[in-house]
């Protein structure tokens, strides 16, 4: 197959939200019928080279990748990494980590409150506790489980979460879980978010959420606006900062940072995914909350700890960028090239306020034939569809790290605005959703 196939099948046959709000009999049913949908995306030529590729080394600036089509090498400019900074390549970073991997091996298997509580887990949980100026920390094994097990923890049936429409979709499920009353109120929206806490009449506890940076669209949180509209409700804010942590702010200290204000997060959860470059997720807060999770966070408590090596990298991360504050400028450096040059070009991204360069494209089928066109071009990026956009809100996401050239950068511009055109993406602005629609994910 040599890609360039175009199918005759309806588009809303091979769309993701057909198989979300299809119903059969049969478990497998869907299944089977979502394998068939895969065989047909794989017969047009787009799917293969967009998901699923495989990668034969690090993720980087530049990646090189086994062609699905010709099975030979093929390097690609990768916008497809969370690693703003570059630190999962960092010297230190590795040398830290292969340090502990020596002493302690590949792996810590047992829980924390067991033996998994080893002194680099200590280490790592003072380290990101003293980042964010709070008083604990909890480490999880990922950001996923991390908002699951904080959610199902701090909510009970009787409490009321307000949460923003395009949160990050472990959010979503974290209150779904939780059993707690409450929904979603429109994306950024602190008018918004009044009224629909307005509405809670149940005597219960009240919590708001919200990422920090949105991780699909790149724009960043209005805190001062969610942080009033909680304190007149008598609610606790919590906050995602999985992509403002080593970002947003003058020392990369996040949202709160970015707006001047220190400690107003009262559960701030964070990933090392993303400026840390590993893996994991975390809380930081007050001891008496950290303490209340420790023991009641059930995504924390039954499983294994982070293995020790992981954990003195992801330390080791937290150091270098306070140490290098440099790889933050040529980051943001790097954002406003790409995004002067794509405006230049006729192409306007949902946001330019962070690394996170997302342009609406329209439909699955669009997407798939941009994604496509991109890959031929040499360029790797994030192709986002349903369910984490609206089924006609698909995205290219362009994410920007430290670790990019100007060539590479100009290049992509010229790229993007050269298939935007072929495809007629849309030139209407995104627009939020009236809290009164369901949530994405």
């Amino acid at each position: 197959m040599n890609g360039t196939q175009k199918s005759s099948t309806p588009a809303a046959q091979t769309a993701l939200s057909h198989f979300r709000r299809g119903r059969s009999a049969g478990l497998l049913d869907r299944a089977h019928g979502f394998s068939a949908m895969l065989e047909e995306l794989k017969s047009q030529g787009a799917y293969p080279t967009q998901y699923r590729l495989e990668l034969l080394g690090p993720i980087d600036h530049e990646i090189t990748v086994r062609d699905p089509f010709t099975k030979e090498p093929k390097r690609l400019t990768c916008f497809d990494s969370n690693s703003y900074l570059g630190l999962h390549l960092h010297p230190r970073v590795v040398l830290a980590a292969r340090r502990v991997l020596d002493e302690a091996g590949y792996g810590t298997p047992s829980a924390q409150l067991l033996a998994g509580n080893n002194r680099w887990l200590h280490e790592l949980e003072e380290t990101v506790a003293q980042y964010h100026s709070r008083e604990a920390a909890l480490v999880f094994p990922s950001g996923y489980s991390a908002n699951i097990g904080i959610l199902t923890a701090l909510l009970r049936k009787n409490d009321f979460a307000a949460r923003d429409r395009f949160c990050h979709a472990s959010i979503h499920d974290g209150c779904r879980f939780s059993g707690a009353r409450g929904g979603t109120f429109a994306h950024r929206d602190p008018q918004a978010l009044s009224r629909f806490l307005a509405t809670n009449t149940g005597n219960g506890g009240s919590l708001v959420v919200t990422d920090g940076v949105f991780s699909m669209h790149g724009s960043v949180a209005p805190l001062p606006g969610l942080r009033s509209a909680a304190d007149k409700a008598g609610a606790l804010l919590m906050v995602d900062e999985a992509h403002a942590t080593g970002v947003l702010g003058r020392t990369g200290r996040g949202t709160e940072e970015h707006f001047g204000m220190p400690g107003k997060i009262d559960v701030l959860m964070g990933t090392f995914s993303k400026s840390a470059g590993s893996v994991g997720g975390y809380v930081a807060g007050s001891r008496v909350l950290i303490d209340y999770l420790r023991f009641f966070a059930r995504a924390a408590v039954f499983t294994a700890s982070l293995p020790s090596c992981v954990c003195a990298g992801i330390t080791e991360a937290f150091r270098v960028m306070d140490a290098e504050p440099q790889l933050r400028e040529r980051l943001f450096s790097n954002k406003d090239r790409l995004v002067t040059a794509l405006k230049d070009l006729g192409v306007s991204p949902i946001s330019a306020d962070t690394p996170i360069i997302s342009i609406v494209v329209g439909s699955q089928e669009t997407l798939l034939l941009a994604g496509r066109d991109l890959y031929v071009e040499g360029i790797r990026c994030g192709s986002v569809s349903y369910p984490a956009v609206p089924p006609d809100s698909c995205l290219l996401r362009v994410t920007v790290n430290a670790r990019h050239t100007d060539d590479e950068l100009d290049r992509t511009a010229e790229a993007i605005a050269r298939i935007a055109a072929r495809h007629n993406f849309p030139s209407r602005p995104f627009s939020s959703a009236s809290s009164d629609e369901q949530e994405v994910m």
